[in-house]
């Protein structure tokens, strides 16, 4: 099967797959987090600790939000700063028995399926993960993308051993 859709690489489009990328790389962490900040709070309202352990905790609660909060606030800015350096945003993807490529006016790249190690699923977007498990992916916006097309996609992905979750 082969086949060919197209998308608009817009800000809202990158702010949602940011948003996503960041939600699920950084979920369990602020879970966690939450726990113990939880814990901390609690030592703080029964006086345990000295007062100095408890500017440490009360430093620890304000500076590791604030500090991811910046990171993931730079990393959606420069996102969008890349897509809005863009002259045409219109991206057509070709999905190929051996390949998958994006072509803009600008810029072409075809990426065999053996290169893509993870998939990340979302409802309204997929994120196509290439070099890392983790940092670097390209995004394909699940609305421009047919059920059948789809299927054909995630099958092929699992068919060279790539982790789709």
């Amino acid at each position: 099967m082969q086949g060919e859709f197209s998308y608009e690489y817009t800000p809202a489009v990158v702010k949602l797959a940011c948003k996503r990328f960041m939600s699920r790389r950084l979920g369990g962490f602020m879970i966690l987090f939450g726990l113990i900040a939880v814990l901390g709070v609690l030592f703080l309202i029964l006086g345990i600790g000295t007062p100095r352990s408890a500017a440490i905790l009360i430093g620890v609660l304000i500076g590791v939000p604030a500090s991811i909060g910046f990171a993931w606030w730079r990393f959606l800015q420069r996102s969008v700063a890349v897509c809005e350096s863009m002259p045409d945003r219109s991206v057509v993807v070709r999905i190929e028995p051996d390949s998958i490529s994006f072509q803009t006016s600008e810029h072409a790249t075809t990426i065999k399926w053996s290169r893509i190690i993870r998939v990340w699923q979302f409802p309204d977007v997929l994120l196509l993960f290439t070099y890392d498990k983790n940092s670097a992916y390209t995004l394909l916006p699940t609305a421009s993308i047919g059920e059948d097309l789809s299927r054909f996609l995630l099958d092929k992905l699992r068919e060279h051993g790539c982790e789709v979750s």
